[in-house]
């Protein structure tokens, strides 16, 4: 695993290369006081790990009186990893109801994407084969057999539960299940009652 603390001139294999006047110390930057986000500590471990393994590529984002607007949870898990210095901008001169903003949409914005399912089958199996660790990815157990279980036929159903009893079945499709979708009535005796009504009534003489 890399190294948290490289000297001053040497970065680790897979990690950026920072400039020197990019970086600012962990101790010289403020934690928000308002950040409504919440880091639970199995994230920032997880991050921590992430931070040891390749290294800083996203800077936090400091105000003029460096307060975190952008990187609360890098900084956190920084601390843990044992880094004592992390690559920053500065953006100066925003109104306190942009600073908010920036703190809530870092977070809020991310989470409007979604995900290529079929990739990340694809993804996973491969990383898996190959033996890599999957906690890297930040999935839970059941997020990756959720991933990994192939999809049936559309209109399929899934295969466990099919032994269970049935009450009722379609006459005219065979289709069985176990209640009945509105309760007092027969299938049977609906389809039979609508076979009926389809037929063309005689007229009388």
């Amino acid at each position: 695993m890399a190294r948290a603390k490289p000297k001053a001139d040497e970065v680790p294999v897979g990690w950026a290369r920072w400039p020197q006047d990019q970086m600012r110390p962990l101790a010289q930057m403020r934690r928000h006081p308002k950040n409504p986000k919440t880091h639970p500590p199995a994230q920032i471990a997880l991050l921590a790990e992430l931070l040891k393994k390749f290294g800083p590529d996203q800077p936090i984002v400091l105000d003029e009186d460096d307060y975190i607007l952008k990187g609360n949870g890098r900084h956190e898990a920084a601390a843990l990893a044992g880094i004592e210095a992390f690559p920053f901008v500065r953006r100066s001169g925003l109104s306190e109801a942009d600073k908010v903003a920036l703190l809530i949409s870092d977070n809020q914005v991310p989470l409007l994407g979604g995900w290529d399912k079929e990739l990340v089958r694809g993804h996973i199996g491969s990383l898996r084969a190959s033996g890599y660790e999957l906690r890297f990815l930040g999935f839970g157990d059941t997020q990756l057999v959720q991933f990994e279980t192939l999809p049936g036929p559309p209109g399929s159903f899934p295969t466990f539960g099919e032994n269970i009893d049935t009450k009722f079945c379609c006459p005219r499709c065979q289709y069985k299940w176990s209640g009945n979708p509105k309760a007092g009535e027969d299938p049977e005796e609906v389809a039979e009652a609508k076979k009926t009504a389809a037929k063309p009534r005689r007229k009388k003489s």
